[in-house]
C-alpha cells in the first residue's frame, strides 16, 4: 500500500510540475508574434475526438472554437500536439514532452483550458483501494485500469501498454488532463471522455489499444 501510495505522489508532482511547465512549452508570451489559427472540437489534439468528446469539450468549455500550442521546443520540434510527437515523447522530461494544450480561442489568459499529456509508467493506483477511500466529489470508472476525476481540477487514466525509453522499460501509459486558471465547468463525465478519446489514439499509436482497454463509449461512473 505505501508503495503504491508513493507512486500516486509522484504520479501527481509530475501532472503539477507539467502544469506550471505549460506556458514555457507553449509559446504563449505575449509577446509572440505569430497569432495560432482557431480550431473547432473536431480538429483539435491531433484530430482524436470523437462526436461524443466533441459534444464533452464543447460542453465543458461553452465554446465551438479553440487553439492550441504555437512555436517550438529548443530541440526544434513543434509545441503543437501530434500523436507521432507524443508517442516520441512518451519518456521524454517534461520540458520536451508533447502535450494537447487547449486554450480559449478568444482570451489572453496564458493558461490552456486543458492540459493533456502521457507518461510511461510502472504502476497504477489500485482502483478498489481507492475507491474506499472519502475523497468527496472522486468519480471513479471502469476505464483501461485505472480511471478517476475530480470533476474540476485533474483526471487520471492508467492504461496497459508496454513501452521502452531512456529512462527504462515501463509497463502503463498514464494519462492525465488538467485544468489551470479556470475557464471549464465541473463536469466529470464530460473530462472522462475527452481523455478517453485522446488516450484511445495514443494507444493505437503506440500499438497496444487491445491490452489498453479503453472503449468506444465511457461508461456510467461506478459511484456515480
Amino acid at each position: 500500500m505505501k508503495r503504491k501510495n508513493l507512486a500516486m505522489r509522484k504520479a501527481m508532482r509530475w501532472g503539477v510540475c507539467g502544469a506550471l511547465i505549460a506556458c514555457a512549452t507553449s509559446g504563449c508570451s505575449d509577446s509572440d508574434p505569430v497569432a495560432p489559427r482557431a480550431l473547432s472540437a473536431s480538429n483539435v489534439c491531433d484530430s482524436t475526438l470523437s462526436p461524443a468528446g466533441i459534444a464533452a469539450l464543447e460542453k465543458l468549455t461553452s465554446m465551438k472554437e479553440f487553439t492550441e500550442s504555437s512555436g517550438t521546443k529548443e530541440s526544434g520540434e513543434p509545441n503543437r500536439f501530434s500523436l507521432e510527437l507524443a508517442v516520441k515523447t512518451l519518456h521524454s522530461d517534461p520540458t520536451e514532452k508533447n502535450a494537447c494544450l487547449i486554450y480559449d480561442a478568444e482570451a489572453t489568459r496564458d493558461f490552456p483550458l486543458l492540459d493533456i499529456s502521457f507518461k510511461g509508467w510502472n504502476s497504477h493506483p489500485d482502483l478498489a483501494e481507492k475507491m474506499k477511500e472519502t475523497d468527496s466529489g472522486v468519480l471513479y470508472f471502469p476505464l483501461g485500469l485505472f480511471a478517476s476525476t475530480d470533476n474540476q481540477n485533474a483526471t487520471w487514466l492508467y492504461f496497459a501498454c508496454a513501452t521502452e525509453g531512456t529512462d527504462g522499460k515501463t509497463a502503463y501509459v498514464a494519462a492525465q488532463m488538467s485544468t489551470a486558471g479556470g475557464g471549464t465547468k465541473p463536469d466529470g463525465e464530460a473530462r472522462v471522455a475527452v481523455l478517453n478519446d485522446v488516450s484511445r489514439a495514443m494507444a493505437d499509436a503506440l500499438g497496444c489499444a487491445a491490452e489498453a482497454r479503453l472503449p468506444p463509449k465511457v461508461p456510467e461512473p461506478l459511484n456515480g
